[in-house]
């Protein structure tokens, strides 16, 4: 059974240059990645966020938060041409033979979004050229159609960037985190969640501190579960703190709106 996904890359990316911008605090802990683990994680950059997850679902699409293609303001959307996207890379710095990295045609935001409890916490976003796939790099996720039960142990890939560390003196890597599937209920009656996890959500990580963790950097991070591309984190990403589960955007819930707006642009 597998495990789940945290946090992808970080820096600023623009055109073919990552910037010097570091991130918010990324991923705590983990394994180090090797080649081929998660070839469908990718992430993009906007002004707004250097970095957010993202995973690879079509040639033409990749999949994110709707809170991850807002300005800063929260209220507007970006337009798509001030996001990049960078998949099958699992270094930052210094960028590999396999990444892609694409602009952005069209963001589409689910239509039901709501900020303030992140509801419907989902985006699509159409590239300008289709990626590769399948490539020694990149891959299409499969995406999760059927309940994972509690106590699944996910995967959940990220970058381990801390803010205190310096751009000029790192190589920054890849890693995973494993995690288990917690019960809904029992991450409702956390204070900080209080009733915020709907059925279309998955709660997955630590009720207790735990140096194994996603960190806010890691918002949109892919939550992988028996290989299956199951979430993406969406909210509860605190560096390990106890009494604050991740909380993922759950996609099996958001499979018949992806196909519409897939098959729509084809």
């Amino acid at each position: 059974m597998f495990r789940l996904l945290i946090s992808l890359a970080s820096l600023v990316v623009v055109s073919t240059v990552v910037g010097s911008r570091l991130p918010e605090p990324e991923l705590t802990g983990g394994i180090i990645s090797s080649w081929g683990m998660f070839p469908s994680a990718a992430f993009i950059s906007t002004p707004a966020l250097s970095y957010c997850g993202a995973a690879v679902i079509h040639p033409d699409f990749v999949l994110t938060l709707a809170q991850c293609v807002y300005d800063e303001s929260r209220q507007v959307t970006l337009q798509s041409n001030l996001i990049e996207v960078v998949a099958g890379d699992i270094k930052i710095i210094p960028a590999s033979f396999g990444r892609q990295q694409r602009s952005v045609q069209e963001v589409i935001v689910h239509q039901n979004y709501t900020g303030y409890n992140y509801n419907n916490d989902i985006a699509l976003l159409r590239v300008d050229k289709p990626f590769e796939v399948p490539s020694n790099s990149v891959e299409m996720g499969t995406r999760r159609r059927i309940i994972v039960p509690n106590g699944a142990v996910c995967q959940c890939p990220g970058w381990g960037v801390q803010r205190s560390t310096s751009i000029d003196q790192v190589e920054i890597v890849q890693k995973y985190l494993s995690v288990d599937v917690l019960d809904r209920d029992a991450c409702n009656e956390v204070d900080v969640h209080g009733g915020l996890v709907r059925e279309s959500m998955i709660c997955a990580g630590n009720l207790y501190q735990n140096p194994n963790a996603a960190c806010s950097g890691n918002l949109g991070s892919p939550l992988y579960c028996d290989d299956e591309l199951t979430g993406l984190l969406s909210f509860g990403a605190n560096c390990g703190l106890a009494n604050d589960p991740p909380v993922y955007t759950q996609i099996r819930f958001f499979n018949s709106w992806i196909d519409e707006h897939i098959e729509r642009n084809e």
